[in-house]
């Protein structure tokens, strides 16, 4: 049965209508499509965006070493953060040294260069590796230094001695330092540093020589940022009888014992150093003895009384 014009332009306009829609229908479909590859690409690079990275967890001074127990770990945006920000590999391979199988040998101190804040992303830059630990390294106290009246834990100092001609001799160098405290109540006179064999021969003997000296100063000074600044060459020359056992000392490191050898044979070394130190050691001969005795009498008094603060705050009766 033939179609009416009516019937046909009916059909006509459906026919075109559907084609429209499916037209629009398949845009909207291809429109969709794009925009959900662009996503799932955007998630992605999102994704791979992410860096696991270390976060100070509580605030950590210029100097003081780096643990696990301040760093938290936190992922983040990488786009949104320092390109040498430190993640967890790249803090073990600083920290750990291994061999060729993949065992640990040794590890390796790090610590901050600047003051680092709560919150702040560690850095390559932030850190600097100190050396592993040494074998003969102690930590020895002391308590007969002249100690700046706001040194506290954790900062660095060098030793020193004064003559009371004004020359100024550096003993050891960029110690760290350590104030006991029990229960809260800080010493007042004692500190305690991490010193090899050869600085503690080497103290015992400015020590000595300071005790035996009327006017001289056994003293620390600190360093502004020790992150940054490079420890200081020690100047002060012990005498020959301690010379002699340092070289004899199996203890000893044989590099860092031949350095300071080596130091006191070079002539004007000798002449700037222990001439004036043995011209005033001379000066105070007569009395050297006795007052080498009453200074020894009172370190051991300090040492005892800080001995009977430890043993109260443990909180028994000794």
């Amino acid at each position: 049965m033939a179609k009416n014009p009516m019937q046909r332009k009916a059909q006509n306009s459906f026919l075109l209508g559907m084609l429209i829609t499916l037209l629009i229908t398949g845009l909207v479909i291809a429109f969709l499509v794009l925009q959900l590859t662009k996503l799932t690409k955007d998630q992605q690079k999102a994704k791979s965006l992410l860096k696991t990275v270390y976060v100070v967890s509580q605030d950590i001074e210029s100097g003081e070493p780096i643990t696990s127990d301040k760093l938290i770990e936190k992922t983040v945006d990488g786009s949104t953060i320092p390109a040498n920000a430190l993640t967890t590999t790249d803090l073990d391979e600083k920290t750990d040294i291994l061999d060729e199988n993949g065992n640990l040998i040794k590890k390796v101190e790090v610590v901050s260069k600047i003051k680092l804040m709560q919150g702040t992303v560690l850095t390559s830059e932030m850190i600097t590796e100190t050396g592993e630990l040494a074998a003969d390294l102690r930590k020895q106290e002391y308590n007969m230094f002249v100690i700046p009246s706001q040194l506290t834990t954790g900062q660095y100092v060098d030793v020193r001695l004064r003559l009371p001609n004004g020359k100024d001799y550096i003993v050891v160098s960029h110690k760290r330092i350590t104030i006991p405290d029990y229960e809260g109540t800080l010493s007042v006179n004692t500190v305690s540093l991490n010193v090899s064999e050869l600085e503690i021969l080497t103290l015992s003997c400015a020590i000595v020589e300071a005790y035996k000296i009327s006017g001289s100063l056994l003293y620390v000074n600190q360093y502004i940022e020790p992150g940054l600044q490079k420890e200081a060459t020690p100047t002060y020359i012990p005498d020959g009888d301690t010379l002699n056992l340092i070289r004899r000392d199996p203890n000893c490191v044989a590099e860092a014992a031949n350095a300071l050898i080596e130091w006191n044979n070079n002539d004007g070394n000798r002449t700037t150093v222990r001439n004036p130190i043995n011209n005033a050691l001379n000066e105070n001969s007569e009395n050297a003895t006795e007052n080498a005795i009453n200074a020894l009498k009172e370190e051991l008094q300090k040492a005892q009384e800080e001995r009977q603060k430890y043993l109260e705050s443990l909180g028994g009766t000794y």
